[in-house]
């Protein structure tokens, strides 16, 4: 043992030897980065009420456990971000940013995300919150987090109405992002192709989170928060 550890006042009353030992202390942050273009705006409830209500749960754990909590909102660039929060008194600020935020506009995913890395200056968790439909660059994106040594943690949210979309006959559909029509007549193998193309989309995040590590959670808006906080966040390692 080095010499220098040892307690020599505890010695000079004791005449025994004491090594004094200290506790490295970690500065954690809890960044989470929320999805906020037009498409969140979709399902009933609302992707991005549902998204919200999910963020505002993560900020009060990490506000209860860890030194400082981040938050922001993305559609094509970051537009929204809250300073650095310290404690569990911060929680008003946290809610009060979340509750003024709005949906809306086009996604531009992958410079989003190096945006927001390069606004995450000190390495920690990263939970990044989003639909991630439709948006090209997804694993390059959150490459970009991870490429910076942040821990990454992905929830994706759905709405139920995206899962099993409830339509049969003619429609007119308009893209919520780039106002983009088109005419489409839902039978049960547009629906069949529909959800196999979906379900694709859904394996190849997965699949890419798995193989890199990263931690991978799917959320429908017809689960009930509390069942997404007590039983899916409880099965990842961030939330032990």
């Amino acid at each position: 043992d080095d010499l220098r550890y040892i307690d020599w006042h505890i010695f000079s009353r004791l005449e025994q030897l004491f090594l004094k030992l200290y506790a490295n202390e970690e500065d954690l942050t809890l960044s989470v980065v929320l999805d906020a273009s037009a498409s969140m705006r979709f399902g009933s409830p609302r992707k991005f009420d549902y998204a919200r209500q999910l963020v505002a749960a993560l900020a009060y754990i990490g506000l209860n456990n860890l030194d400082r909590v981040v938050l922001s909102a993305f559609n094509d660039g970051v537009t929204a971000a809250l300073h650095p929060l310290k404690s569990r008194a911060s929680s008003p600020s946290a809610l009060g940013f979340l509750s003024e935020l709005e949906c809306g506009g086009t996604t531009r995913f992958l410079a989003s995300m190096r945006e927001a890395a390069e606004r995450i200056r000190n390495p920690g968790l990263v939970v990044l919150v989003s639909d991630l439909l439709g948006v090209e660059g997804v694993e390059a994106g959150i490459d970009a987090l991870r490429y910076r040594g942040h821990d990454v943690v992905v929830i994706q949210v759905l709405a139920e109405e995206e899962i099993e979309p409830p339509l049969d006959g003619a429609y007119r559909l308009i893209d919520v992002e780039d106002g983009k029509a088109v005419q489409v007549t839902v039978d049960r193998p547009l629906r069949q192709a529909y959800a196999a193309r979906l379900a694709a989309e859904l394996d190849r995040i997965e699949r890419y989170a798995r193989a890199a590590g990263i931690e991978y959670l799917r959320a429908s808006t017809a689960i009930s928060l509390e069942d997404v906080m007590l039983r899916y966040l409880r099965q990842g390692s961030h939330w032990q």
